[in-house]
């Protein structure tokens, strides 16, 4: 019997739309995780954190009293726990650049477009398991390394120093 990459997952689910919440379960567990507890806002998945422990979280961006973008910042603000460092992939139509960006800019591991398909889920996975990225915390950054290459920089170092986690 073969088993899945994903089978010991445990995954949170936060969209306010029923029928997202339903579709990425089922994907979920198409996949093989067995694990999945729903969040219908911010607030709600707040409540669940230390309740599932998950490995990943998926969050819609647009949902209405806790969006997903307060929720991964607050996320990603939590200093001396694990769930700081919890990847969390973002699932939304709002696809424009400033929402990308914005995205990025509080933490978000990976970004993961409307309407989603089993395999752009998979892959989104596979990247956040196979290839995580270094977690970097500067005074006005917490997160995942934004940099996708390994390229030696030339230029001269600006930042200073930056703590690599």
């Amino acid at each position: 019997m073969s088993h899945s990459v994903f089978e010991k997952l445990t995954v949170l689910v936060v969209d306010d739309s029923a029928y997202m919440r339903h579709l990425l379960m089922t994907l979920l567990q198409a996949l093989g995780v067995t694990r999945v507890y729903l969040a219908i806002d911010g607030e709600e998945a707040w409540e669940l954190l230390n309740t599932c422990q998950p490995d990943i979280v998926l969050t819609d961006a647009a949902m209405v009293p806790g969006d997903g973008f307060m929720f991964a910042k607050r996320l990603r603000s939590l200093r001396g726990h694990a769930l700081g460092f919890v990847p969390i992939i973002m699932v939304s139509g709002h696809t424009d650049l400033a929402s990308v960006e914005r995205a990025r800019d509080i933490g978000v591991t990976e970004f993961l477009s409307k309407p989603i398909s089993a395999r752009s889920l998979y892959e989104r996975l596979i990247q956040v398991l196979d290839r995580p990225r270094q977690f970097v915390e500067t005074p006005t950054y917490r997160g995942p390394d934004r940099r996708r290459r390994n390229t030696p920089f030339a230029g001269e170092d600006r930042r200073g120093g930056v703590a690599l986690i």
